[in-house]
């Protein structure tokens, strides 16, 4: 009888029907249960509670983690922070979990690669549905993923300590903290561990880097298609935004006091149902909502930041390696929500954001002419101009913002900045797809993910091209997470030489995987040379 019973069970474990149990870990909260992953490759330990959150903590800090008597099962459901999706508004409040995926034919201590979503600080979760870890445990290292609030209960920020702001950063800043500290248990090496994250997970971590709250947290950091120093990264009047989210409520006040009585205990769901628009300026700034800020100073209370990221760029001596990139046609994706009307509103105004300041209005509207001409000649913005404006997107959203951070952080820094440009375009350039622009050329917003994870919902035949790019992508960022350098001499890929003070060096990865100059000098010049003389240094 029991041989028959171990033979049912074999054969349920053959065919995956049962979990296979992955061995207990022990952490200070109490004992952690896993399973093996559906290909044996790695142990997975997902919904831990790495912090908590709750009504007291709205808009604050999150609370201490946790701790639980007997065996927590670490193999449920996991858990998406409060945002709307096509299906209405999912997510629970107390939301802050994290998981850890271990390789199982390895032994420790191993590097360890913290990743940070994203999702214009609205959307997103760390589960597999779009970070599932095949593809970079198979290098043997482990990966962690975890959720963060979003929306106004990760970055409402009133500028009073009961809404100080940034609390969905002071997230990360704990699941980094609670990496740190309880990686060694499941087999990590607590003093090898890399952050990376993509959009507005990696203005994130930008963020996080020019804080001193997370020093000590990673020693290396990969930051993909986003920067601090973008336009879309800082609200610079968080106050007038929630404003304008009070006044559809039936409010009309911008006494933050005030606003924190009506939020404090507004349900969740009348949050996600609150989306004004903006009132256009001159200045075409982000209809983003919810954004970092830049915080103020109180008594017992930990900042992100208390300056803007760039004046802190310009001094914070670095000790960290970094990797930073974007892809080739990230406006794509931007471009899919365009319409008639919106792209009309252009006409009149300045293409760029409140992040520059002029001394006058004439100089403005001459820097504003040499932009607009620069992608649409003089010919009135409409329509047929539609990939001219996601070229533009492309160049102010993404890419130059990652090569004048690169640039800024280079000279105080003795440790390697590296740089790279995606411009592949294989089957797996979802967001691509998505947008509606699949024929054309390079790679939209977030398609270099799908070559990094692989995600629940993509689970199709791989070609063999998409395969020597996600080998190749997926041995560069992890040799990096091992010894901070994407192509040791062990490597077979092509040499990635890192940026140097006198020059900006990229891999281009595309069909062909070759380092070469910045890919458009003209777009840079300019943008660098507006910049550099018309930043805006005050919030």
């Amino acid at each position: 009888m029991k041989n028959a019973k171990n033979l049912v069970l074999f054969t349920l474990f053959a065919l995956n029907l049962v979990d296979q149990p992955a061995p207990l870990v022990e952490i200070e909260q109490g004992k952690l249960s896993g399973k093996v992953s559906d290909d044996g490759s790695y142990f997975e330990y997902v919904g831990i509670p790495y912090a908590s959150t709750n009504h007291s903590t709205r808009f604050q800090a999150p609370n201490p983690a946790p701790s639980w008597e007997g065996v927590f099962k670490a193999t449920d459901h996991i858990y998406m922070c409060p945002q709307n999706s096509k299906t209405g508004t999912v997510g629970r409040e107390d939301c802050l979990t994290i998981n850890v995926y271990v390789p199982t034919m390895t032994t420790g201590p191993l590097p360890v690669m913290v990743y940070i979503h994203g999702g214009a600080f609205a959307l997103g979760s760390g589960g597999k549905f779009v970070y599932g870890p095949d593809f970079l445990v198979k290098h043997g290292v482990i990966i962690v993923t975890f959720n963060y609030r979003l929306g106004a209960l990760g970055f409402m920020c009133l500028g009073i300590k009961e809404a100080p702001g940034n609390a969905g950063l002071k997230d990360q800043l704990a699941a980094l903290r609670w990496v740190k500290k309880n990686i060694a248990a499941f087999g990590g090496d607590p003093d090898n561990i890399t952050a990376f994250g993509e959009s507005a997970g990696a203005t994130s971590l930008s963020l996080l880097v020019a804080s001193d709250a997370a020093n000590g947290l990673f020693k290396r950091a990969i930051i993909q298609s986003g920067s601090s120093i973008a336009n879309w990264a800082i609200n610079r009047k968080p106050v007038w935004v929630y404003s304008l989210i009070a006044k559809q409520l039936g409010y009309d006040t911008e006494d933050p006091h005030e606003l924190y009585k009506i939020f404090k205990d507004l349900p969740v769901k009348d949050f996600l149902r609150t989306r004004p628009r903006k009132p256009l300026d001159k200045f075409f700034d982000t209809q983003l909502l919810h954004l970092p800020c830049v915080e103020k100073s109180f008594p017992g209370i930990e900042p992100i930041i208390t300056d803007l990221p760039y004046n802190i760029f310009q001094r914070k001596k670095l000790n960290i390696s970094l990797m930073y990139g974007s892809n080739s046609k990230e406006g794509l994706y931007l471009i899919s929500e365009e319409t008639p009307q919106t792209v009309d509103e252009r006409n009149g105004r300045y293409l760029f954001a409140s992040d520059l300041q002029f001394k006058d209005e004439n100089t403005a509207e001459i820097v504003a002419k040499e932009v607009k001409e620069f992608y649409f000649g003089k010919d009135i913005i409409d329509m047929t101009k539609i990939l001219n404006m996601s070229e533009m997107y492309t160049h102010l959203y993404f890419e130059m913002p990652v090569l004048i951070e690169s640039e800024t952080l280079i000279k105080n820094t003795d440790k390697p900045i590296y740089n790279y440009y995606f411009d592949y375009a294989g089957s797996r350039n979802a967001l691509k797809y998505i947008s509606g622009h699949r024929n054309k050329d390079g790679a939209c917003h977030a398609d270099d993910l799908f070559y990094l994870f692989k995600p629940d919902f993509m689970r199709f035949w791989i070609t063999k091209e998409d395969r020597r790019i996600i080998d190749s992508m997926t041995e560069m960022w992890t040799n990096f997470a091992k010894y901070g350098n994407p192509t040791p001499q062990t490597s077979n890929l092509p040499h990635w030489a890192p940026s140097t003070a006198q020059q900006l060096k990229l891999l281009h990865i595309g069909t062909e995987i070759k380092m070469g100059p910045i890919p458009n000098p003209l777009a840079y010049e300019m943008w660098k040379r507006v910049f550099t003389t018309y930043r805006r240094l005050t919030t």
